[in-house]
Parts: structure tokens; C-alpha cells; sequence
């Protein structure tokens, strides 16, 4: 999944990004790339949504830069900043499942949703198994140790094997008369 467990919410690790990032377009609070960009209103300190929502949730409602009052409410998006970042190339959410895409920021979130690499699991009975979207139909039909396989000659073999009984009663007679030949001697 993600570097860092916390980026589901707050900023993208730097290591996910294709090229070095401007450190400009980093959180103050969290240090990594900005997630949903927001800034003070007067001095245009930039932080991601959610780690200045928390800012404000925990601490006092200033700005963690310069004390200014700030609110949820009177937070900016800066347009511009954000138009910056939507360009940025990063990894996809499953390349530490295989996923070698590399797309826009803007398009993160339609690439992951559609991703051949994002974790799905088995839908046979008893396996549960945790695999790539892009294989499970090939797992599920192939692979899997819990397949349901279909039977091509079923009315072949059920008919060999009732012929095989048939024969294995009749040995099992000629047998059973044997040992009684034997016996009477």
C-alpha cells in the first residue's frame, strides 16, 4: 500500500514521488508533500487539510506559523499551488504490490480505484486467499486449491467406473470360488 500509514489521510511521502519535490510544496506540520492544500488567510502559510483541521481540533485556533486566528472555516485554497501539485507524478498506492504506474496527482485516485495491482480476495469457498485484482479470475479458475473444476467427460467416466465395478464383482466371485476349490482339497 502507501509508504507511510498515516498518508491515507494526511501528505504523500516524498519517496513516492517520481522527481525530487520543491520543498516549498510541504506541509508544515507533517513534512510531506501537501495533501489538499490549505493556508492562512493574511500570510499564506500552506499545510495539508487534515493536519491543520487536527492543528486546530488540539491546540489553540491560531496558525501554527505565525498565531494568527485561524479557523477551519477561514482556510484558503490556493488555487495556483494546487494546480502545481495536481501535475506532480507519483507511484501508485499498490507498487509495493507490483504496480509500476506512474500518473498525475489529479489522476491518483481513478488510477487506484482501477488498479490491476489493488488487493481483492478469493471468492472461492474456504480459500480467502489476497491477490491482485488482475489475477483473480485467472486464480480463481487455475490456481486456486478450492476451484470448483468442471467436468468434461463425467458421463464417460461414470460409465467406465460402473464397468469396472462390474468387473471387480465378478473377480471378487472368481476369487471367492477359488478359495472354496481350495478349501475342499
Amino acid at each position: 500500500m502507501a509508504c507511510c500509514p498515516t498518508e491515507e489521510k494526511y501528505g504523500y511521502e516524498d519517496c513516492r514521488f517520481e522527481k525530487d519535490v520543491d520543498e516549498n510544496f510541504h506541509c508544515s506540520i507533517c513534512y510531506n508533500v501537501l495533501k489538499e492544500p490549505r493556508t492562512c488567510r493574511n500570510n499564506d502559510h500552506i499545510f495539508c487539510l487534515a493536519c491543520i483541521t487536527q492543528h486546530l481540533k488540539v491546540n489553540s485556533q491560531t496558525c501554527p506559523e505565525c498565531n494568527e486566528h485561524l479557523s477551519v472555516h477561514t482556510l484558503r485554497r490556493p488555487r495556483v499551488l494546487n494546480n502545481m501539485l495536481c501535475k506532480l507524478k507519483i507511484n501508485c498506492d499498490h507498487a509495493s504490490r507490483g504496480c509500476p504506474q506512474f500518473t498525475c496527482l489529479e489522476d491518483l485516485k481513478t488510477h487506484v480505484v482501477n488498479c490491476g495491482y489493488a488487493p481483492v480476495l478469493c471468492s472461492n469457498a474456504e480459500c480467502g486467499m489476497e491477490i491482485n485484482k488482475q489475477d483473480k479470475v485467472h486464480h480463481e479458475t487455475e490456481v486456486c486449491d478450492y476451484r470448483k473444476v468442471k467436468c468434461h467427460d463425467c458421463e464417460q467416466i461414470r460409465e467406465d467406473v460402473g464397468t469396472l465395478k462390474g468387473s471387480l464383482i465378478e473377480l471378487d466371485g472368481k476369487v471367492e470360488q477359488g478359495i472354496k476349490k481350495l478349501d475342499e482339497k
